[in-house]
């Protein structure tokens, strides 16, 4: 089922899953070689990853097979050596078998990158769905989906009128199969990346098929290319850069962002999150702390500045907030009323939560910038994060103006 093309101890692994009817060949360009090994001529690919490819039974079977007569069956149970019987199976099972797979040949990787073809993206799909329905964080970070037919494919309606194939069946616009995996799959907001690949000459999975269904913004890639060669690539083909190109900035963004310091004790004195701070008595350890975290932030939001981003790092600070407001409420029903305590409780809750609830598709992100995210929060005086009863500008005023007589008496 997987075959390893480079297998060096990487942290990361890249699947190829082929599509209906294919194989290995899938991947193979007539004279430039196959796709899996174009892409380890990138330094930065080849040494963050280890490839492997995805292989599962898939063939056209007749309506009437003449290879299932009766006495054929009949005859083969009397053979001592029974081979391994292979039928085509749904797109179901075989999103089951590849489950396994990952769940028992790949379990030592951090993360999956999967590049699929056609079928082979819907299977990919299927599994990350059914990982996300049973509330698991997905081994899958990251799907490129080549001519993927998220919508169905035209060809599939005429096929089951020909052919007896589960897998045809579920390509089908009119199946139940490519419904209900869409609409699922969008009920969800924290899910893997996908990049979509479409061929301008695929006359098999159009445009809007294969850009999928997602409610947000998408990244699309048009290539030169029909439904068969957008996955075999010449050297120069676009499918192979945007693929290089795409795996390359996913490592870089994999790795842990390095920390910033903050600059003096004095950064961010007059910032309304360390004013609240202030205001509530909270310890100076805590507040100088609390200014790095924010720094961090800061630079964090900064590097993720595009809409798709922005809108899951929305829904991150939303979770953060929901964080805040239980611990507030359990913190004014305690005999604990410090201030102080309050803010070390809710940085402790979002450490033990990050590895669950606060889980974004952000692999770099740490806990200690999501703490500096609470701060972001805190940063608005009419936003609802306060440390203290007193929640008004005069009380804010104060303090600015108790501060700045304090570092005047310094100097």
């Amino acid at each position: 089922m997987i075959e390893f093309v480079q297998k060096a101890g990487k942290p990361d692994v890249i699947l190829f899953v082929h599509g209906f009817t294919g194989g290995r060949d899938t991947w193979k360009h007539a004279t430039d070689g196959f796709f899996f090994n174009q892409i380890l001529q990138s330094n930065s690919i080849k040494d963050n990853y280890d490839v492997a490819v995805f292989d599962y039974y898939t063939h056209l079977t007749n309506l009437f097979p003449a290879a299932d007569s009766l006495r054929q069956k009949l005859a083969s149970l009397f053979k001592s050596i029974q081979p391994k019987a292979r039928k085509n199976v749904s797109i179901e099972e075989i999103s089951s078998l590849l489950r396994s797979q990952i769940r028992f040949a790949l379990e030592s990787y951090h993360g999956i990158v999967i590049v699929a073809h056609s079928m082979g993206g819907l299977v990919a799909k299927n599994c990350i769905v059914r990982d996300l329905e049973e509330g698991k964080i997905s081994n899958i970070k990251l799907l490129l989906s080549l001519a993927v037919p998220h919508l169905g494919a035209n060809l599939a309606t005429f096929g089951t009128l020909l052919l007896n194939n589960k897998q045809i069946e579920d390509l089908a616009p009119l199946s139940e199969f490519c419904p209900k995996l869409n609409d699922t799959w969008v009920k969800y907001t924290v899910k893997p990346e996908i990049k979509y690949f479409y061929g301008a000459y695929d006359s098999i999975v159009s445009k809007q098929s294969a850009i999928g269904t997602d409610n947000s913004q998408q990244d699309v890639i048009s290539c030169d290319d029909d439904h068969l060669t957008i996955c075999k690539p010449a050297k120069d083909g676009i499918a192979l850069k945007a693929v290089v190109s795409f795996l390359e900035i996913h490592t870089k963004n994999s790795k842990p962002i390095e920390l910033q310091r903050i600059a003096s004790p004095t950064q961010y004195d007059d910032e309304i999150f360390v004013l609240k701070l202030l205001l509530a008595d909270v310890h100076e350890a805590s507040i100088r702390h609390s200014k790095e975290y924010f720094l961090n932030a800061e630079y964090l939001r900064k590097l993720f500045s595009s809409a798709a981003d922005q809108q899951q790092l929305s829904r991150l600070y939303e979770k953060i907030r929901t964080i805040y407001q239980n611990s507030y409420e359990s913190h004014i029903a305690g005999a604990d009323r410090s201030s102080t305590t309050l803010v070390a409780a809710v940085h402790r809750r979002i450490i033990d939560e990050d590895a669950t609830y606060l889980k974004a598709t952000f692999p770099m992100m740490q806990a200690l910038h999501k703490m500096g995210m609470l701060h972001q929060l805190a940063n608005d005086f009419g936003g609802d994060v306060w440390w203290s009863e007193d929640r008004s500008r005069e009380g804010l005023e104060r303090v600015k103006a108790t501060l700045e007589r304090m570092q005047a008496e310094r100097a």
